[in-house]
């Protein structure tokens, strides 16, 4: 067969091709492999090149490879000749343990947050603003470019766990739990990183913020590295139920906090026109949920695991509050037309859902709210966990702990709506940063403690005197005094009525501002985006006399104008 036929036959074949009707499943394989790969993050393309390239993957990697080289060498000649009859997995897995926990609880978090630093620092950050990419997909993409690097290690890394692992000693599922433990805290500390990164700016701040980051990285690879040293050395002392709770509730503790630090960081390159708290409060109480369902469930184990259980996830939800409700009482009360437009226009939408929009007002609202069903929650927790047989000794420390929930609530209460005031007043001359709110919250908290304790002190002349009604807003005073049992019932119940009073003020006071209403999406608008979604309405172009372009034309440079505008603000 000559060369002019195989070409001519060729030629044949690609024309019965194309006559050829394909078949419906492979064009659904197509369009999926197409949205597949649209779908790939551009800035994960861009910064896996880049992380792959740079000086800092290649040294680590290669420092990698020549540690567990030379722990391999080493720890074995070290053991020799007790290697051949006596378990020596421990003491491998513990050496290869160190020499995987440096990257991926320090190395690359702080090049994580190096990088979106970098953006910030270049400019670049302001070219990405303009394109289709959001804010969450930016800090996605960087998260995602960390996790392949922990990949990456843990593949090189895999051939020495499975040596120390065939030398006996130790059992998988402590393997297991080693590696899930250090692959769940690298991640989590890759996106504490990346919601450090945006956090301050000038040279002060990112010097402050960088030495906070180091002091947690560094604080929580001794603590991590002391949990998993105890798993290998001494193995797991928890039963198999008890372990699979604990998993259980570590994962979804780590996943729901990450979510927050998330939706935080997005907030933080979004421009000032965008909604900013919406995707963080529903975090937020995604969070709160999950660890209520946690507590619920610890009480299936018994009174020994719930009581800490629910004692050490309460505690880390009344924090939260108090740090983020003071944060949301401190949020401008502007509200952008594009804000708007998002609101619910239905009842059940404006009553379930209007909390969620920005402003101090609906997240005072919505903080107190959760506070409340947080402390309702945790009072019937431990009901439960009291009411369990052969529990006095918990009994004894539940029962006044319950006592003080309903005082913690009103309190709360009380001092955001302080904050809320005093965040209002400050605003009225000086431009206020949300985070001015956390300082606010620890004025008011420590007026309402020191200044009717001061004045008992000075009409006592400076002696020791008792506790009386005077002294309800002196929350340390009487919580104390709660929790020993001895506050009288008349303070009990003038602390409640302060707490509702001082809610039920705030909402008469603000007016609608507690209830935005929704602005109807202009034509311009609507008509933009059943363009971008490929739909072309009948009479969207009209004709043009005076040639200043067509509608489209319009509404494309109004809406690049809006988005340049929202970048340079």
């Amino acid at each position: 067969m000559t060369q002019t036929q195989v070409v001519a036959d060729a030629q044949l074949l690609s024309i019965l091709d194309q006559d050829r009707p394909t078949p419906p499943w492979l064009e659904r394989i197509d369009r999926w492999a197409l949205r597949a790969g649209d779908a790939v993050n551009p800035i994960l393309v861009k910064e896996t090149r880049q992380a792959l390239k740079s000086r800092q993957f290649v040294a680590t990697f290669s420092l990698l490879l020549l540690a567990a080289l030379g722990w391999t060498v080493v720890g074995s000649l070290l053991m020799m000749p007790q290697i051949y009859f006596l378990p020596s997995g421990p003491t491998m897995l513990v050496g290869y343990y160190l020499v995987l926990a440096v990257p991926m609880l320090l190395v690359i978090p702080l090049a994580a947050y190096r990088s979106l630093e970098a953006e910030i620092d270049d400019g670049t950050l302001e070219l990405l603003s303009i394109t289709s990419l959001s804010p969450r997909q930016i800090v996605i993409g960087k998260l995602a470019s960390a996790a392949l690097q922990m990949m990456l290690y843990f593949v090189a890394l895999f051939p020495c766990v499975a040596y120390a692992y065939t030398l006996r000693g130790i059992d998988l599922p402590t393997v297991l739990l080693v590696m899930g433990l250090l692959l769940l805290s690298g991640l989590t500390l890759t996106i504490i990183a990346l919601f450090f990164a945006p956090l301050a700016t000038g040279r002060t701040g990112q010097i402050t913020s960088l030495l906070a980051l180091l002091s947690i990285l560094v604080v929580a690879e001794w603590a991590i590295g002391f949990l998993a040293l105890g798993l290998i050395l001494q193995g797991n002392p928890m039963s198999g139920e008890e372990t699979a709770y604990v998993v259980f509730a570590s994962i979804v503790f780590c996943l729901t906090a990450s979510s927050i630090f998330l939706a935080a960081a997005a907030a933080q390159l979004a421009p000032e026109s965008e909604n900013r708290t919406t995707a963080i409060r529903i975090a937020v109480l995604v969070h709160q949920t999950a660890l209520i369902g946690v507590m619920a469930y610890s009480l299936s184990l018994g009174p020994d695991v719930a009581w800490p259980t629910t004692f050490l996830i309460g505690s880390h939800l009344l924090v939260m509050w108090v740090v983020v409700g003071a944060m949301l009482s401190a949020e401008a009360s502007t509200i952008t037309a594009r804000m708007r437009r998002s609101l619910p226009s239905t009842f059940l939408g404006r009553l379930f859902l209007t909390w969620l929009t920005p402003g101090p007002a609906t997240g005072l609202v919505f903080a107190v709210v959760n506070i409340v069903v947080l402390m309702g929650t945790l009072h019937w927790l431990a009901d439960r966990v009291t009411n369990i047989q052969g529990t006095s000794r918990i009994r004894t420390l539940t029962v006044p702990i319950q006592d003080a929930l309903p005082l913690l609530a009103a309190y709360l209460a009380f001092a955001l709506v302080g904050v809320r005031a005093l965040v209002a007043g400050l605003r009225a001359r000086n431009p206020v940063r949300v985070s001015i709110g956390l300082a606010a919250m620890a004025v008011v908290l420590l007026l309402m403690a020191i200044v009717p304790y001061s004045i008992g002190l000075h009409l006592n002349e400076y002696r020791t005197y008792g506790y009386s009604l005077a002294q309800v807003t002196n929350w340390a005073w009487t919580i104390g005094l709660a929790l020993n049992r001895n506050l009288p019932d008349e303070a009990f119940y003038l602390v409640l009525a302060l707490g509702a009073i001082a809610f039920i003020g705030h909402l008469v006071f603000v007016g609608r501002t507690v209830l935005p209403q929704k602005l109807a999406t202009p034509r311009r608008v609507l008509e933009e985006r059943d363009r971008l979604a490929g739909v072309i309405r009948h009479d969207a172009e009209q004709p043009d006399p005076l040639g200043l372009g067509t509608d489209s034309d319009r509404t494309q440079q109004a809406n690049t104008d809006d988005r340049r505008a929202s970048t340079t603000s």
